[in-house]
């Protein structure tokens, strides 16, 4: 049995002041958070949505969380074991209250994960495939009983994949209509105060919180539809942080002049930006069509101008952020180079001319626009009209993952591992479970393949499976892997206690303006 015992209080006091270096904290104030649109809901249990889950991490728990370096800390959870087989995880909890007073118990836990999560999470729904039991014997201890190993499992426990609600609120209801997901009841460090849709979502520290308090008094998440105000609210000092995910890369170098706001550019998690293809649109279903649009597509182009060079050229189905899950037999840079003549051969060969795509992204997303009217440009030499059309994020939501488009600009976070965020968009799925596979595309033996790796704790066995899993993915190309990308974010000088987890977004109870 091997027993991991979390002083999480010492762990998390730490992590928030080490990036405050010598300063001492000052509590108190409104931190002004820029999202480019409004969340969908604010219901993180349903889904894996960025604004979703950013305001989500500061308002909901977890068992676990990731510090900055990726390790696994206790949240809910005072310590944990994992049996010799690893099979079966034994966590206990610490006590703890929802924002509207009622005790969090394993009874809440086991509730989350079995009826919200399971049915509904893109990224747990996956892992949930190797779960044969998830059982609460007592009030502060939850016992998850795998079927066969799944080798992330203590990394997909946080706040962004398995945040716990409230089963006295939800049981009996159905998860993705209760009222709680527009006025939300979550234990984190911030409890909801009010939505104001259009404008603004606001928090405020929760005083009862089970570990320590926040120092922030509020967080007000601003909603800033326009990318081009985003900057130029930071500069006149209408918002105190703006993350990569909304901020437009042309603005950067303009940001990083002004002594009034720090920019930050670095590599958290590997994410990845890719192009869904639905197959069910005829000429899409012949992978020589998909082939030829990786070589008629210029993604250095779209990586130098559309994302200010903030990103590496994708090196195949994963992407090459985890090196593990990267062959050079499939490397996407060697085997579909841009290469218009390519493109118009393969097209030829799969017999469609004057084809016409609709490209469905969302408007809030400042860098798909530009990367949009490459994409228009390089197409339109091989013969392919490409009809961009913006719209806003939940329209695009409905679309996609409901299968009404051609084409979409996406991206994914790995969540630091490919099992849990990468192997979504290539393991088969029906029409209808958001930020999952929307392209129609199934391969058994893709299915069984990845599996498999995702059972592996071994890299070099992982690496072994995943060689053969990529070797068809790179033949049938169901998804156009445009880059990885690289993480910035944006936030006033005087801004402290940022970056102390894996994700940028989690962990803003540590955050304080110096005076």
């Amino acid at each position: 049995m091997r027993s991991f015992v979390i002083v999480a209080l010492i762990a998390l006091f730490f992590a928030g002041m080490a990036s405050a270096q010598a300063e001492t904290p000052t509590p108190g104030g409104s931190a002004i958070v820029i999202l480019g649109s409004d969340p969908e809901h604010l219901n993180a249990a349903i889904s894996t949505g960025y604004p979703i889950g950013a305001v989500g991490a500061n308002l909901y728990s977890a068992l676990l969380y990731l510090d900055a370096d990726g390790a696994p800390h206790g949240e809910l959870a005072e310590s944990w074991t994992v049996s010799d087989d690893d099979l079966v995880y034994t966590f206990t909890l610490r006590p703890a209250n929802f924002h509207d007073g009622e005790p969090l118990t394993s009874a809440d836990v086991v509730y989350s994960m079995e009826e919200v999560l399971a049915p509904n999470h893109g990224r747990f729904l996956n892992a949930y495939r190797a779960v044969e039991s998830i059982e609460a014997p007592d009030d502060a201890t939850v016992v998850i009983t795998l079927s066969e190993p799944y080798a992330p499992l203590i990394s997909l426990l946080t706040v962004f994949d398995a945040p716990i609600l409230p089963r006295h609120v939800f049981e009996g209801s159905d998860p993705l209509t209760n009222p709680a997901n527009q006025q939300p009841i979550g234990s984190g460090p911030f409890r909801f105060v009010e939505w104001v849709r259009g404008e603004r979502v606001v928090l405020e520290r929760f005083d009862d919180y089970f570990l320590e308090n926040a120092l922030l008094d509020r967080l007000i998440y601003r909603i800033v539809p326009q990318d081009v105000a985003r900057g130029v609210a930071l500069e006149v000092g209408e918002a105190d942080l703006v993350w990569g995910f909304y901020m437009p890369t042309a603005d950067l170098d303009r940001l990083d002049a002004n002594p009034d706001v720090d920019v930050w550019r670095g590599l958290t998690i590997p994410s990845l930006y890719f192009v869904f293809v639905n197959t069910d649109t005829p000429a899409l279903s012949d992978a020589r069509v998909r082939q030829a649009l990786m070589h008629a597509i210029d993604r250095e182009q779209i990586v130098e101008q559309a994302q200010g060079g903030l990103g590496e050229v994708a090196a195949g189905p994963f992407g090459a952020g985890f090196g593990y899950a990267y062959d050079e037999a499939t490397d996407y840079r060697t085997l579909y180079p841009y290469d218009p003549e390519r493109a118009r051969e393969l097209l030829a060969d799969a017999g469609v001319g004057d084809l016409s795509l609709d490209f469905v992204y969302d408007s809030a997303r400042g860098a798909f626009a530009a990367a949009a009217e490459i994409m228009r440009d390089n197409l339109r030499q091989v013969g392919i009209t490409l009809n961009v059309e913006p719209v806003e994020r939940s329209v695009m939501v409905e679309r996609v993952y409901g299968r009404q488009y051609d084409l979409s600009m996406q991206s994914f976070t790995s969540s630091g591992d490919p099992a849990i965020g990468y192997h979504r968009i290539y393991l088969t799925a029906e029409p209808g479970t958001n930020f999952v596979n929307a392209t129609g595309y199934g391969n058994p033996e893709v299915d069984a393949l990845l599996a498999e790796a995702a059972g592996l704790a071994d890299q070099a066995a992982r690496a072994e499976v995943y060689a053969r899993a990529l070797e068809i993915l790179a033949l049938d190309v169901p998804t156009l892997v445009m880059f990885d990308e690289l993480s910035t974010q944006a936030s006033a000088a005087n801004l402290r206690g940022l970056l102390t987890r894996l994700d940028q977004r989690d962990g803003l109870e540590f955050a304080w303006f110096a005076q």
